[in-house]
């Protein structure tokens, strides 16, 4: 996979290491804070449906690159399984920020407390939320490690 004769591998890969970083802080601070969550809970939803985006794409050009090396390293072997780790952590992250975005959104219309299913999902979401953004800057720092220790040494 190429873009203009590059690899698109190393193009792609700067949109991962900048939208999970930043929708994992944005994902903590939506699941800790109702006046974040109302202010920037769609945003925050955004960057980590672009994160998840970008990951999967870096992952499968990332493969399409390891695979045109007729002799992959150790450190480029070592990179793809450090990397193929991280996709499940960006979905979880996406799919907390949503959870607790839409339910504020959904308590805030209401003209009633919110009910007991409401408050036990969010705070599920936030549960999920906090974990995966820790999780997926855990993960992408690693990749990004292991990734550059395959291609400077």
């Amino acid at each position: 996979m190429e873009l203009a004769g590059i690899p698109l591998h190393p193009l792609v890969v700067h949109a991962v290491v900048v939208f999970v970083p930043l929708a994992a802080l944005g994902a903590i601070a939506i699941a800790v804070s109702v006046w974040v969550r109302r202010r920037y809970g769609w945003l925050t939803t955004a960057f980590a449906l672009v994160a998840a985006g970008s990951t999967f794409v870096a992952q499968q050009a990332g493969a399409h690159l390891y695979e045109s090396f007729p002799r992959p390293t150790a450190e480029m072997t070592s990179h793809m399984e450090i990397a193929s780790g991280l996709l499940p952590w960006v979905v979880l992250l996406f799919v907390g920020a949503a959870a607790v975005t839409v339910l504020q959104f959904l308590i805030d219309r209401s003209d009633t407390a919110p009910e007991l299913w409401q408050r036990i999902a969010t705070w599920v979401g936030m549960a999920l939320s906090v974990v995966a953004g820790v999780g997926a800057t855990v993960q992408v720092v690693r990749a990004g490690h292991s990734g550059s220790t395959a291609v400077w040494g």
